[in-house]
């Protein structure tokens, strides 16, 4: 996908589609709270990974991180090679978990006594499916969690959790945090993201995509992944205006045959 300025409005939409997907509520009250457990679901958004590392070992409680290997993994190996800190890592033949782990105990000084790994899930409901099974496994009954995911998806995994983590006793609260919400901008004539640098998802094009897949998934119709088509989460109510910014961007991308083409419900 060409870096060359899209028009204002379609900047505006694409960042309130990601404002709308990049579900916050931890981030108002973590002065005040300490959880139980930080879950971060692999994915290839170092600046969310390296938040959840950063509270883990700030507040001093376990981390689980859940990932095998899927269709993010490739790029999270990509993301690692090209990071100016990472890049000396060996990631070959590691699940996600393996990789963010690797991370976390040689960049950040979390002691591998600090982390739970989860290393078979190869989608959001099997991170869900597959950190509760753990957790009971263990006999850890955390009442208060906080969820790291891509921003892009961290709507859809508080939802997954929601219902994959439905009846677990004692009950537990899950508070979403995306760590960072990337927003775009225009400068010198190209298609930016804003703020600093180290907090920038790693390539525009799969961003983008990953935003473009996400509201169809969201929605509660026969393709969508709520109880009226796949039933992988539970209702979600999509605001009209997030849904016009949607068509607004897909007739945008159409039109000018900028957006790559993939499946949104691979």
């Amino acid at each position: 996908m060409s870096k060359d300025a899209f028009p204002e409005n379609i900047i505006e939409c694409i960042n309130e589609v990601v404002r709308f997907l990049a579900v916050d509520d931890f981030s108002s009250v973590q002065n005040d709270m300490t959880p139980d457990l930080v879950i971060l679901a692999g994915n290839d958004f170092l600046p969310g990974a390296e938040g959840a590392f950063r509270l883990a070992k700030r507040k001093n409680v376990p981390l689980l991180i859940s990932g095998g290997v899927g269709h993010a993994t490739d790029f999270l190996r990509q993301a690692v090679a090209r990071n100016t800190r990472y890049h000396t890592l060996d990631t070959a033949g590691l699940s996600e978990a393996e990789i963010l782990h690797s991370i976390a105990t040689t960049f950040w000084g979390l002691p591998s006594s600090q982390i739970l790994l989860e290393t078979r899930a190869t989608n959001g409901g099997e991170n869900g499916q597959f950190t509760r099974k753990l957790l009971e496994e263990r006999h850890i009954t955390p009442k208060t969690v906080v969820l790291v995911q891509d921003p892009a998806m961290q709507r859809r995994a508080a939802a997954t959790f929601q219902q994959t983590w439905h009846g677990m006793t004692p009950a537990c609260r899950i508070f979403s945090w995306p760590v960072v919400v990337p927003q775009l901008m225009l400068e010198n004539g190209k298609v930016v993201f804003s703020g600093p640098e180290e907090d920038h998802p790693a390539s525009l094009e799969r961003f983008i995509s990953l935003v473009m897949g996400e509201i169809p998934r969201l929605r509660d119709d026969e393709n969508g992944y709520g109880p009226k088509g796949k039933g992988f989460i539970p209702h979600i109510e999509i605001p009209h205006s997030t849904e016009k910014s949607f068509y607004e961007i897909i007739s945008y991308f159409n039109s000018n045959d900028k957006i790559i083409k993939r499946s949104i419900f691979k």
